[in-house]
C-alpha cells in the first residue's frame, strides 16, 4: 500500500509570513488590479498604485533596508539579524493588562532604539511603501511631522527613540536635517555596502543610515519596468537562421508528439498543485482573515530570492514575529506637556482597525478622502490603515485651498471623509462665501448622496459648526473620541443618525470600557450645578449623572511609553473592582441611559488641567464656553477660553477670539492687526456673552487675534497660547 507524502509547497502567499501584522496580511492578500492609493496634489500629475504595485514596493524596500541593515551590522562586527527585535517573553505584559504576576513590560523592555526606524514623509506613496516595509521586517515605525522644526522637536525625537534608520524625501530630507547628515544618506542601490557611512558625529544621534526612500523608490520602479519590458523584447540575435528552421521542421513531426504527451503531463501537475495551494491558503485565511488569497507568492524552490530576514521566517516558523512586538510609536500632541512616545505593539493595533472597521461598516468598495497628517493616530489608524486593512481605496491629498477639497468631495467617488473641526469651518466659510446659490445646491445634493460616512475628531466640535455643516452638505457629522494612547474609545452610533447628540461624543466603543473616577455621588450631584453641558445656552445647566476624569481599558489601548516606566505607571487607575485602566486627563459628564436599548452618552468637558476653569468657586467647562460664543457667527470665527490666575476669582476666565472680517470692519480695526483689546471693546462683548451665558461663565476678558494658533491636527496648545499672550 502506498501512503502519500505531503510534498512542500512551491508557492506559498507572502501573507502567511506577516501573520504577527493584520495590516500587512490585508494588503498581502488584496487583489492586486485594485486601486489603493491616490496621490492628488495641486498642480501636480494624479498617481496611481494598484495594491499589485503596493505589494511589489514594499518587498522591494524592504530588501533594500535587509541590506542596508546587514552591512552596517556587519561593519560593527555584530551577529546577522542582530538588528531584529528580539522575542517578548510571553510573561511581559502591559502594566494596563488585567491580572496579575508577570513582568510589566515598561520594566522589561531596554527601549535601545536598535530596531526602530524614523519615517518622514509628506503626503504621498513614499510614506506609505516606507511604513509597510519597515513592519515587513518588524521594525518599529516612528512616524516624523513634516510640520516639525528639526531643532526644537525633530533632533528631539531621534533623540528619545534613539532611532538607527530615517527613511523620508529628497525634499524633506534636504529641508529638515543639517549636513551633518550627508554622510549617512543613502540614495543608490551602490552605495547600501558601504561601511563608511557609520556616524561620526553625536549632532546625529543613533541614527547610522538616512534612506531616501523617494529615490530609492523610483530606482526600484525603472528596475522593474525595463526587466519586465526586457521579458517582452525579441532581439535579432535570438532569431534562428533559414538552415536551422529548416532541420527544426524535418524532426517537428516527431517532437510535436513527445512534447505535448510531456505538456499534458506537466499541465496535470501544475493543476494539482495550484489546487493544493489554494487549499492551503484557504485554510490560511479561515485563521487569519488574510483575504482572497490573490496577492503575491514566494518560491520555495527558490528560496534565496527572498531576503535573509524573510527566508529565516519562511524556513523557520518559531522565528516568526509575535503580535504583541512593537509596531509603532507616535508621539503625543504635546499640547499640556513635552510630546511623550506611546508604543503600540501589532495586536493593539489590529484592535485598533478592526473596531472602526466594524463599527463604521468599512469595505474594498469605499474610497477615503485623506487631508490629514499621516503621521498622526487620525490620519494614519482611524483613516490609512483602516482603508488598507479593508482593501479600500484612499485618496491623499492636502487641505490647502477649502474651495477645491470640496469640488473633489462632490466629484462622487468619495464614500468617507473625516477630518477636523477646523477643516469643516472651513469648508463651511468656502462653499457660502464663494459658492453660487445653485453651486451650493448642488454640492449638497452629490455629497449627501455619495458620501455615505462623514466624522470630525480631534478636537471639540463646536455645535454651531455642527449645524452649519448639516445645513450646506446634509450630513450629521459623526463625533467620535480618541487619543494616541488609547486609539479610538468613544463614538457616536453610525446609525441611526437621530441618536447623534450634538455637542457629545457618544458611548464606547465595542470591547471598551470607561471608567469615571474622581467624583463620589455627592461631589457629582454638586458638580452637576457647577459644570454646564458644550451643548448648554444661558442659564441651562449639563443634567449629568455623573462626572469625573475619564479612564479607559481596551485591547487598543498602548504598552507603555517609550524609555519612561514612571510616566506609564502614573497614569495606571485601579478601580475598586480591581480592574485597570489608563487615566486620559479629560474631565467628562455622563447621561446614563433612561432603558435597556440606549448606553450611556459621554460629553468631553475638556482637559482636566487646561479646560476645566476653577473660577468663583465653580468649575468651569472651557469648551462650553466656546461653544456658546461660537453660536455667534456674526462675530466669531475662532474661539479658544483659557484660565489666567487671578488673587480674587481664583481663576479669570479670558477668551482668545479670531473675529470675522465684518466684526473686524464694524469695530474699525484694520484687517492687518496683530493683537487687539480695549476696554470699550471688551465691555461690549462681555454684553454680548452675558446673552448666552450665566454670569459666572463670562469672560473677563476678550483679546483679538487674526487666527488662533493650531497644531497639524487641529488643536489649540493652549499652554504656549497662554505664554504668547503673557497670560500664564
Amino acid at each position: 500500500m502506498f501512503r502519500a507524502a505531503r510534498r512542500r509547497l512551491d508557492k506559498v502567499p507572502f501573507a502567511t509570513l506577516f501573520g504577527y501584522n493584520s495590516i500587512l496580511q490585508s494588503v498581502f492578500a488584496a487583489p492586486v488590479k485594485q486601486e489603493a492609493i491616490v496621490v492628488e496634489l495641486p498642480g501636480e500629475r494624479t498617481e496611481r498604485y494598484t495594491y499589485g504595485q503596493l505589494q511589489k514596493d514594499v518587498l522591494s524596500m524592504s530588501n533594500v533596508i535587509t541590506e542596508r541593515r546587514e552591512a552596517m551590522t556587519a561593519a560593527h562586527g555584530k551577529p546577522s539579524m542582530s538588528w531584529l527585535q528580539h522575542p517578548r517573553p510571553a510573561n511581559v505584559r502591559s502594566v494596563f493588562a488585567d491580572g496579575d504576576g508577570g513582568v510589566l513590560s515598561c520594566d522589561f523592555m531596554k527601549d535601545d532604539g536598535q530596531y526602530n526606524m524614523a519615517i518622514i514623509g509628506d503626503t504621498g506613496y513614499t510614506f506609505v511603501v516606507s511604513l509597510l516595509a519597515a513592519w515587513s521586517l518588524n521594525q518599529m515605525a516612528v512616524p516624523l511631522s513634516v510640520f516639525q522644526n528639526y531643532a526644537t522637536e525633530l533632533s528631539y525625537i531621534l533623540e528619545h527613540s534613539r532611532s538607527r534608520a530615517v527613511m523620508g524625501n529628497t525634499a524633506l530630507l534636504k529641508e529638515k536635517f543639517p549636513r551633518q547628515y550627508d554622510a549617512l544618506l543613502v540614495r543608490s542601490f551602490s552605495s547600501l555596502h558601504n561601511p563608511m557611512t557609520a556616524p561620526s558625529s553625536p549632532s546625529t544621534y543613533d541614527v547610522e543610515t538616512l534612506f531616501d526612500a523617494q529615490k530609492l523608490l523610483k530606482k526600484i520602479q525603472e528596475k522593474r519596468e525595463y526587466s519586465e519590458a526586457a521579458t517582452k523584447v525579441i532581439l535579432p540575435e535570438h532569431l534562428l537562421s533559414e538552415e536551422e528552421r529548416q532541420q527544426l521542421k524535418d524532426a517537428q513531426s516527431v517532437m510535436d508528439r513527445l512534447s505535448g504527451e510531456k505538456a499534458a503531463e506537466e499541465e496535470r501537475r501544475e493543476a494539482w498543485r495550484q489546487y493544493m495551494i489554494r487549499e492551503q491558503f484557504k485554510a490560511h485565511c479561515a485563521v487569519t482573515d488574510a483575504g482572497d488569497g490573490t496577492g503575491l507568492f514566494y518560491d520555495t524552490d527558490h528560496m534565496d530570492s527572498l531576503n535573509v530576514v524573510h527566508r529565516l521566517w519562511a524556513e523557520e516558523c518559531a522565528a516568526r514575529p509575535s503580535k504583541h512586538d512593537d509596531c509603532v510609536m507616535i508621539y503625543t500632541s504635546g499640547t499640556t506637556a513635552k510630546p511623550k512616545g506611546a508604543v503600540h505593539t501589532h495586536a493593539s493595533l489590529q484592535h485598533m482597525v478592526g473596531v472602526l472597521r466594524k463599527a463604521w461598516e468599512w469595505s474594498s468598495t469605499d474610497t477615503i478622502l485623506n487631508m490629514l497628517p499621516i503621521y498622526h493616530i487620525h490620519g494614519l489608524v482611524n483613516i490609512l490603515l483602516c482603508s488598507l486593512a479593508s482593501n479600500a481605496r484612499c485618496v491623499l491629498t492636502k487641505f490647502d485651498d477649502p474651495l477645491r477639497i470640496a469640488r473633489r468631495i462632490e466629484r462622487g467617488d468619495i464614500t468617507l471623509v473625516m477630518g477636523v473641526p477646523t477643516l469643516y469651518t472651513k469648508l463651511i466659510a468656502a462653499v457660502k462665501q464663494k459658492m453660487s446659490p445653485i453651486e451650493q445646491a448642488g454640492f449638497k445634493n452629490a455629497v449627501s448622496q455619495n458620501v455615505r460616512l462623514m466624522v470630525s475628531g480631534s478636537a471639540s466640535l463646536p455645535v454651531p459648526t455642527l449645524h452649519a455643516f448639516r445645513e450646506i452638505s446634509g450630513h450629521t457629522l459623526l463625533e467620535r473620541y480618541g487619543m494616541t494612547e488609547i486609539g479610538m474609545a468613544l463614538s457616536q452610533p453610525l446609525r441611526p443618525i437621530e441618536k447623534r447628540i450634538p455637542g457629545t461624543v457618544g458611548s464606547p466603543l465595542p470591547k471598551v470600557r470607561a471608567f469615571v473616577h474622581g467624583t463620589s455621588a455627592a461631589s457629582a450631584a454638586e458638580e452637576r450645578e457647577e459644570v454646564g453641558g458644550a451643548a448648554g445656552g444661558k442659564g441651562t445647566q449639563g443634567h449629568y449623572d455623573e462626572i469625573g476624569q475619564l479612564a479607559i481599558a481596551s485591547k487598543s489601548l498602548f504598552d507603555r511609553y517609550w524609555g519612561n516606566p514612571e510616566a506609564t505607571k502614573k497614569e495606571l487607575v485601579v478601580s475598586q473592582a480591581g480592574r485597570r485602566y489608563f487615566d486620559t486627563g479629560d474631565t467628562v459628564g455622563v447621561r446614563e441611559p433612561q432603558n435597556e436599548n440606549e448606553d450611556a452618552v459621554f460629553t468631553i468637558l475638556g482637559r482636566s488641567s487646561t479646560d476645566i476653569i476653577k473660577s468663583r468657586g465653580y468649575k468651569l467647562s472651557a469648551l462650553e464656553i466656546e461653544a456658546a460664543l461660537l453660536s455667534r457667527k456674526d462675530l466669531f470665527f475662532e474661539v479658544a477660553v483659557v484660565g489666567c490666575k487671578d488673587d480674587t476669582l481664583g481663576e479669570k476666565v479670558v477668551a482668545v477670539i479670531a473675529p470675522h472680517a465684518a466684526a473686524l470692519q464694524k469695530w474699525g480695526i484694520p484687517p492687518e492687526f496683530h493683537l487687539f483689546e480695549s476696554p470699550e471693546l471688551n465691555a461690549e462683548l462681555k454684553g454680548v456673552a452675558r446673552g448666552l451665558l450665566s454670569h459666572y461663565k463670562c469672560p473677563e476678558r476678550f483679546i483679538l487675534m487674526p487666527e488662533i494658533p493650531r497644531n497639524s491636527m487641529g488643536k489649540v496648545n493652549k499652554k504656549s497660547l497662554k505664554e504668547l499672550l503673557s497670560l500664564a
